[in-house]
């Protein structure tokens, strides 16, 4: 089993831990960056990586300041792969991205992730969840996931939201690049339903400093097409093309991020 170590981390030579010296992505020097940590649940394909150079690049653009006043920086941890921070306050706010695991199944990383998301709640720092992170946020805090019955979930499917959010007010459509098998079947308690769909209730949900979304806002349309010529081979070729084919001409890709930037830097606050 991969544990982690709360202490002085040894850093391997190339490793992406090696940002946590201080090399910060983002970093802007008129004011201080807050420090958000990423805590990567998986790589790219290797044939992905020929056009995009990591999964870490993908949230350093979404989390990239979109205005002069906030500076938000990342250093990324491969906790799949027993990189782990060596303490909950290495940062100023936490995000757990997607990954092709399953939180249900449980590799081995997942228990001690699950753990580590209890001390930063504990803790009150701000914690964002993406498609995988969404899902192990609930379900360390209380909650259950689950295979969909509908199984694969792709595309920019039909979401509602159920709040004022990202730029959306209630009772309007979202649309976000999507790519699941599982879902949340019980939220963890205290949590407020953002968004829902009819094939997945608990889509995008909030509570006190946490903030988690069952779809890919650090996806882009070029990046979602790329990555569905892997998808192909597990989900089928039906399940992708009707994906494909059902991309609508418009994505709110970039209001999600812009709000996640924003709700980020005034958490911290």
């Amino acid at each position: 089993m991969v544990k982690p170590h709360w202490g002085p981390t040894k850093l391997r030579p190339g490793s992406i831990k090696a940002n946590a010296r201080g090399i910060l992505t983002g970093m802007k020097t008129d004011s201080p960056a807050i420090r958000v940590g990423v805590l990567l649940c998986d790589d790219l394909h290797e044939e992905l990586r020929t056009r995009w150079p990591s999964y870490l690049s993908l949230f350093e653009t979404l989390l990239g300041s979109a205005d002069s006043k906030t500076s938000l920086s990342t250093v990324g941890y491969r906790v799949h792969d027993g990189e782990w921070p060596a303490q909950v306050d290495a940062a100023d706010a936490w995000l757990v991205t997607g990954s092709r695991a399953s939180v249900h199944e449980a590799p081995d990383w997942v228990p001690p992730l699950q753990g580590f998301v209890r001390q930063v709640d504990a803790a009150g720092l701000p914690l964002i969840g993406v498609c995988f992170g969404h899902q192990l946020v609930h379900s360390a805090l209380g909650g259950r996931t689950e295979r969909a019955e509908q199984g694969w979930n792709l595309g920019a499917y039909p979401v509602e939201c159920e709040v004022d959010f990202a730029g959306r007010r209630a009772g309007e459509s979202l649309s976000l690049f999507a790519v699941h098998q599982d879902q949340v079947t019980e939220p963890a308690p205290g949590f407020e339903r953002l968004a829902t769909s009819a094939h997945c209730p608990w889509y995008a949900s909030s509570r006190g400093q946490t903030l988690i979304i069952q779809g890919h806002p650090e996806f882009d349309r070029e990046f979602f097409s790329a990555l569905m010529q892997r998808v192909r081979e597990k989900a089928g070729e039906q399940a992708v093309a009707a994906a494909l084919e059902g991309l609508p001409e418009r994505d709110d890709t970039h209001a999600v991020r812009q709000f996640m930037r924003a709700w980020c830097a005034e958490a911290v606050r």
